[in-house]
Parts: structure tokens; sequence; C-alpha cells
């Protein structure tokens, strides 16, 4: 009986999938005598390359069938296709009501590129980090070290950037991402500028911290990089928070720590000090029990009429746009106040790092308003490969370059 009923299911299985490769070759003009599946996600005739999409098979367009090969990174999700032309990976792209398969071309010579591990890549021009270009490096050079590090003859890279002035003979790890030469600490491949090394010390209370790095030294408090002014050092101490990092104190009182190293007092007799915490990583959105609030010029606001906060109907996109039951609400720092986007599909909806711009189903926005003029389809943001910058552009123009951690 049990051998019967698990024929019957090899059939069924057997069906179901032959009717899903009929249902995708009836739906697209494919080459009968020369189509062949190349995987689950990718196949091929003597016309073009085709992917998987909704269980039928769409072509994509541009992709020389004879030379196509998907490369696959060891370790990684992260898959590329490669032609005669090009290497290429694919990303969607909202159009409409539907998201649209849009075939990126990358920066890389198609015949002398390699994978060389799940993070480094090279051909014939340069060599990448987690697909981003190492600026600077000498490739003949160049050395594949551990824990993130690099070096060429010329300089010593940390995670793919160069580290500034750094003497190469005398660097050592103190506590990744921090590491020391004979004269200076750094926090990655940033110097922590007027940082005492010889009383320098990391504070953080344990090492699954995400939201950002302390440390000290007789004269001053660092978060990351940055020095805090004003903290008293002898009186220092994070308040402890399970993932949150933003809330420090010292005699004098508390303090949000921005991400760019300034401070904002807090006011402990209007804001709730224990509930205290920040609606996501990162961001410069916090909340109490009954309230929300932002940091503006270094003082904590009260968000007027804020949405209350619900962990499981409120998100963030970042800290100028939100969801709150599928409606999408932006920040107007200026009067204090969350504004309702009425024409934004919370579902399908897209800020861009840290700035004002975000994509919906329909329009493009800045500052909340549909932005006039943007192109829709082709707006996004993009990685700038020879400038190490991030670009929020449309097919006319560049709007911001953003930099890359």
């Amino acid at each position: 009986m049990k051998a019967m009923k698990n024929k019957i299911l090899k059939i069924f299985v057997i069906m179901t999938l032959a009717a899903n490769v009929s249902y995708a070759k009836s739906n697209t003009k494919i080459d009968e005598a020369t189509f062949q599946e190349i995987d689950a996600s990718y196949s091929k005739d003597k016309n073009g390359v085709y992917v998987i999409e909704n269980r039928i098979w769409k072509k994509l367009e541009g992709l020389d069938p004879v030379t196509f090969e998907i490369i696959n990174i060891s370790g990684s999700a992260r898959r590329y296709l490669k032609d005669k032309n090009g290497i290429y990976s694919i990303i969607y792209s909202m159009d409409g009501d539907s998201d649209k398969l849009v075939l990126e071309k990358l920066p890389y010579d198609p015949q002398t590129y390699e994978v060389i591990n799940q993070l480094y890549s090279k051909d014939k021009n340069n060599i990448y980090y987690s697909d981003r270009k190492i600026i600077g490096a000498d490739l003949s050079t160049f050395q594949i070290g551990s824990d993130g590090f690099s070096k060429d003859k010329n300089n010593i890279y940390f995670g793919g950037k160069r580290i500034l002035g750094i003497d190469k003979d005398t660097v050592k790890i103190i506590e990744l991402p921090y590491i020391e030469d004979k004269n200076n600490v750094y926090y990655g491949n940033k110097k922590i500028e007027g940082a005492d090394k010889n009383t320098f010390e990391l504070t953080y209370d344990f090492k699954s911290v995400v939201n950002g790095y302390y440390s000290k030294d007789k004269n001053n408090v660092y978060y990351e990089n940055k020095k805090l002014k004003g903290i008293d050092v002898k009186t220092f101490k994070k308040v402890s928070r399970l993932v949150d990092n933003f809330l420090i104190e010292d005699k004098n009182g508390f303090y949000i720590v921005e991400k760019d190293g300034s401070v904002a007092p807090i006011n402990s007799k209007e804001v709730d000090i224990e509930n205290l915490s920040q609606l996501a990583i990162k961001t410069n959105l916090y909340h109490d029990k009954d309230s929300m609030y932002f940091v503006k010029n270094h003082k904590l606001v009260k968000i007027k009429d804020a949405p209350k906060v619900d962990p499981y109907n409120l998100s963030t996109y970042n800290d100028k746009y939100i969801n709150k039951y599928d409606v999408v609400y932006y920040l107007d720092t200026d009067e204090g106040a969350f504004k309702k986007l009425e024409k934004a599909e919370s579902h399908e909806f897209r800020a861009y790092g840290d700035t004002e711009y975000a994509k919906g189903r329909r329009n493009v926005y800045f500052k909340g308003k549909v932005l006039t003029g943007a192109d829709y389809a082709s707006f996004d943001m993009k990685y700038n490969h020879e400038k190490g910058v991030y670009e929020i552009k449309d097919k006319n123009k560049v709007y911001e370059t953003v930099k890359a951690d």
C-alpha cells in the first residue's frame, strides 16, 4: 500500500513538473528542437536565453545563447550571467502594476573575469571586493589576506577600501573592526583622529552589537571613528539595550548618539528613558511607550500626532518614510509631523538609502511629494564603480550621489 502511494506521488510530481514546463513553453516563442533547460531558472534555444518567471519562460533580450553561461559564487547567493559581450546581473524594477526583469550589464571584462572567492573577483583591469572595484589597487602585486584585509605594493585595504596613512609594517588587529599601527588607531579603514594609542580601550558590552561600537582613551569617548564632544570620559557608559546602541550617559545626563557622532541631550523628565528605543537600527526615529521622536539640530523633537508604535504593523523604509497599516507616511522635519502619501502603494514602495528620494508603483517622490519631470521607468539608485559612490538617477540626470559605506 505504501509503495503504491509513493508511486502515485511520484507520478503526480512528474505530471506537475511536466505541466509547469509545458505551461512555460506554451507562453513563449521557443524553438522546440534546440530548447534545453540549463537549470531550474534558466534555459536557452538557438534564438536566445530565457529565465523562468511566474512559470513562464521569459526571454532575456541581448544575451548570446551560444556563449551563455552562469557564474556561481561559492558560499554566496549571488549569480551572474555571462556571454561573449559582457557579464550581467538580473534586477527587478517596478513598472506600474508589475515588476519588470532588467538585465544590467556590469563593468567587468567578460574575457578575463574570474571569481577568486566569496568576496573577491578580478579581470584584466581591476580587482573587486563584494562586486565593487577596489580603487587604487595594484593588480600585479595585490594579495588577499584574512579577516577582510588585503594589500599591494602601495597600500593596505580593509573591506576593499584603502586605509590612508597606515604603516604597513606595524599594523595589527586589536579586535575587529579595530586595528592599530605604531602611531594610530583605526576603525575599519578610518583613522580615529586624536585617539591616544597608549590609553585607548574598547568599551562595548558584547560582541554582537549591530549598531556601532564605542571606545575611549584618557581624553575622549568615540563612536566608531568619531569623537563624542562634551562626554565625560570617567563617568561614560552605554545604556544597555539588547540590540540598540544609540543611548549613552555620563554624570550630566542621557544622550542620543547620532550617525555622524553628534550627541543630542535627552530631558529625562519629558522622555521615558527606560522604554526609549529606535524604530529601526541606525535610524533617526525613536519611540517610547507613548510618543515618537526624531533628532533635529542635535535636539530630540517629539513628532506631532504620530501614529502609535505597533511593532507588528509599523515599519521604516528610512529616516523619512514609514509604513503603518499599509499606508506610507513622510516625516516633514520642518513641521515635525508625518504626512500621508495618498498615491503610494506601500507593499511596493522603496526609499533610497537615507535620502529624501523614494519610488512607488506610480510615482517618484522627493520630500514626500511627487517629483515632477523624473523618468519613472529608469529612476533608481545604482553604484558607480569608477567613482565609488551610489547615484540616484534616471536616464536624463543624476539627482544625488551617496557615499558607499
